[in-house]
């Protein structure tokens, strides 16, 4: 760990009750399959698990402590209110004492890209970067703890999936950089509107440090509200128009990298973003404003942007048994993503594209509506095929075949894949969906 905690550190910081003898510890563990000697045990609860089962089997494992909410007899422990919120206050308890930038980065669309991005781009520095997608109340604490002192700096993602979640994140990782990429019709389910989207996702500017800089998307419609939530925090716009700090014009898009001018305090260059797609370049945008508050020149910040950001799932170009391009980007999908993957798709140089599409998740009242758009916004740009995944996804294909478009209804993975699976060169397939749809089993169906 960063600093030594002691048992009592964690009751002070937790607002909870030491019971037993303190005790130095070693380690702070939710997962008895991580147990270490003279570690402490969270007992986290959750939708499926709670810790409190395994307590005992962490003691005989070799934790020294626990963190629990009940009343536990025979063991040194701390009572608290909430295990959740007390993994988070010993998080912060860290992050307070690590001495380099903290950069944390939410959105609707392109945060993992960006935190990915931006971590391999600080060549020469130690950076801890949040793993997959632990951004929730358990990843981002999680990610903390891993802090030591010989990382330089922490790039962290923020996720949210209700109302609320976000102002607890920026109250962990209490950042010094904020990236807000964007706020887009994700998450309808449990966060409402889109007003809601924005304002939940705001909230990690007002809940950063008092002199944080602010990284903001211009050409979001919710931009002037974000600047209003920044006070005297300095913020840096990015985007396609005159008016931001940084903004790129002369945009000339490929199948897999793009072609921009960056502008930038009087300063302009021409840039190679690597990835297809005209929001690459938003992301790329954002990644260099991040740079340059890091004091790393222009030059050498937009050069970085050549070299691809390697996201598993995240429009992953791989090849079929046949020799077909398959484009992965089934890691999740949001409405807005998902118009994103169709446009990569469509500027492929093949004589065939081919979109399999599983069901969105979260999307509430709107999920209907949402699938109907994307089928019609698939037919729009020119895709050959479009092969639906389930009855919800069916509703995307609905609308294309409405427009004379080729639909094609399954109803589990194998089928879709058994429907492309003789393709070869001369086409281009995209697989998409939420997380909840599993489309990586079409993925693993076509390359093994």
């Amino acid at each position: 760990m960063l600093i030594n905690l002691s048992l009592s550190d964690i009751a002070q910081v937790c607002c909870g009750q030491l019971i037993g003898e303190d005790c130095a510890l070693s380690a702070v563990v939710t997962d008895t399959r991580k147990i270490t000697s003279g570690c402490v045990f969270v007992a986290l609860k959750g939708e499926r698990f709670d810790g409190h089962d395994y307590i005992y089997q962490a003691i005989q494992n070799g934790a020294i402590a626990v963190v629990s909410d009940r009343i536990l007899d025979g063991i040194n422990y701390v009572k608290v209110a909430d295990t959740t919120s007390a993994y988070g206050s010993i998080a912060r308890l860290i992050r307070d004492a690590f001495k380099g930038p903290v950069v944390c980065i939410t959105g609707s669309n392109g945060k993992t890209t960006v935190k990915d991005w931006l971590a391999q781009s600080l060549t020469g520095k130690n950076v801890l970067k949040t793993r997959a997608n632990l951004n929730n109340q358990i990843g981002v604490p999680q990610t903390l703890l891993e802090l030591d002192a010989g990382h330089d700096l922490a790039v962290i993602e923020a996720g949210t999936s209700f109302t609320g979640e976000i102002p607890l994140l920026a109250n962990i990782a209490f950042p010094d950089i904020v990236i807000l990429t964007n706020a887009s019709g994700s998450h309808f389910e449990g966060l409402g509107g889109l007003e809601s989207i924005a304002k939940e996702k705001g909230a990690l500017i007002s809940g950063s440090s008092p002199n944080a800089s602010v990284i903001l998307n211009a050409d979001d419609m919710y931009f002037d509200y974000w600047c209003g939530l920044a006070g005297d925090r300095k913020v840096y716009s990015f985007g396609f128009a005159e008016s931001a700090d940084l903004y790129a014009s002369d945009i000339e898009l490929g199948a897999e990298s793009s072609s921009a001018v960056f502008h930038f305090d009087g300063d302009s260059l021409p840039v190679v973003v690597a990835g297809a797609g005209k929001h690459q370049i938003a992301n790329g945008m954002a990644v260099v404003l991040a740079m340059l508050i890091m004091g790393i020149d222009f030059k050498q910040a937009t050069g970085k942007l050549a070299a691809p950001v390697l996201v598993s799932g995240r429009l992953e170009r791989l090849k079929a048994k046949n020799g077909a391009l398959l484009i992965n980007d089934c890691y999740n999908a949001s409405p807005k993503s998902v118009e994103a993957a169709i446009d990569v798709l469509a500027m492929q140089p093949v004589e065939e594209t081919w979109l399999i599409l599983g069901a969105l998740g979260e999307l509430g009242a709107q999920r209907d509506e949402i699938h109907h758009g994307l089928g019609m916004y698939a037919k729009e740009k020119g895709i050959s095929y479009l092969i639906c995944v389930g009855p919800v996804a069916g509703i995307a294909g609905a609308a294309f075949r409405s427009k004379g478009g080729n639909a094609i209804f399954c109803n589990t993975h194998n089928e879709a894949a058994t429907v492309v699976r003789p393709l070869d060169k001369k086409h281009a397939i995209l697989v998409k969906g939420s997380r909840s749809a599993k489309m990586e089993n079409v993925i693993e169906a076509l390359i093994n």
